[in-house]
């Protein structure tokens, strides 16, 4: 079996009739922030769901704890790039490209080192190996996505659609492309890991003053992706580009780097509201328009 193929390209879940659904961003094992900003919404775990945008492991202290997710009925995660390279590692050697480049990746973070202090650590791959890469939310009204990093490519305006992810397995992941943020030849499983095109696009478009993307893509449902640290702006909430929104605020910076201005993003997508959380356990409340 090749790389990635154990892992599911979509996993569908109709909506929560009972409790509400939240979306959290990059972890990066910062499981007792999670546990805060969790207290702090009151959830419930026998009602409410929490979904994740991936990278539950490296750079914070506790990428041990929030393996331990995956033991959670009430947890949803979708693969993250960190979370691909740790399989890619834990696997060993291979003739398959992708997965040396990926457990090379893991051996350039440094990932091995906490991996080695957690000797439990392969109990969780056939867990992780579930882990899909997308998972599309209730239907019509309400519906949602969440993904990694992105579902759209800004190069070509190549694009998931609604319809598309519907279609079930499409040729469309099987598509070879360059990738922004992978600065390789890859496909859509490699760019929805690792894809910065949507970003970088923006980016560009502000430091020449350009128009500015629209934030909703018509033939998309909101989208909850993380990968690129955009901490929410003060009473605005997460910045979303046509229908994807960011909600990696920098949490493992705020834990290992005391940055102030980095943090926990949880999305109550139920409500339309979130809050963000400092490494002090400062709480800012925001809401979408």
């Amino acid at each position: 079996m090749r790389f990635l193929e154990n892992n599911p390209a979509i996993s569908r879940h109709s909506a929560n009739p009972v409790g509400r659904d939240f979306i959290v961003g990059d972890l990066h094992g910062c499981r007792a922030m999670l546990d805060d900003a969790l207290a702090q919404v009151s959830f419930e775990p026998g009602n409410d769901r929490l979904f994740s945008v991936g990278d539950l492991v490296d750079r914070g202290p506790d990428s041990a704890g929030c393996l331990a997710l995956l033991e959670e009925p009430w947890f949803y995660p979708v693969l993250g790039n960190h979370d691909a390279m740790l399989m890619a590692w834990i696997d060993g050697k291979t003739k398959d490209r992708r997965q040396r480049d990926y457990a090379y990746a893991f051996t350039c973070i440094k990932g091995w080192q906490w991996v080695k202090r957690f000797n439990r650590v392969a109990q969780y791959m056939p867990l992780l190996e579930r882990v899909p890469l997308v998972r599309v939310v209730g239907s019509v009204k309400g519906r949602f996505h969440v993904a990694h990093a992105e579902l759209t490519n800004a190069l070509s305006n190549d694009s998931w659609t609604d319809a598309l992810l519907d279609a079930g397995e499409s040729a469309i992941w099987d598509l070879k492309h360059f990738i922004v943020g992978f600065d390789d030849m890859g496909t859509w499983k490699d760019h929805v890991l690792w894809g910065r095109s949507l970003i970088v696009d923006f980016r560009n478009r502000v430091r020449k003053s350009q128009l500015l993307p629209s934030r909703h893509q018509e033939s998309l449902s909101r989208t909850y992706v993380g990968h690129t640290i955009i901490p929410p702006v003060s009473g605005q909430g997460p910045l979303e580009i046509r229908s994807h929104v960011f909600l990696d605020s920098g949490a493992y910076q705020a834990v290992s780097k005391e940055r102030d201005d980095m943090g926990l993003t949880l999305w109550n997508h139920t409500e339309n509201c979130g809050v963000f959380m400092d490494a002090k356990g400062y709480v800012s409340h925001f809401s979408s328009e």
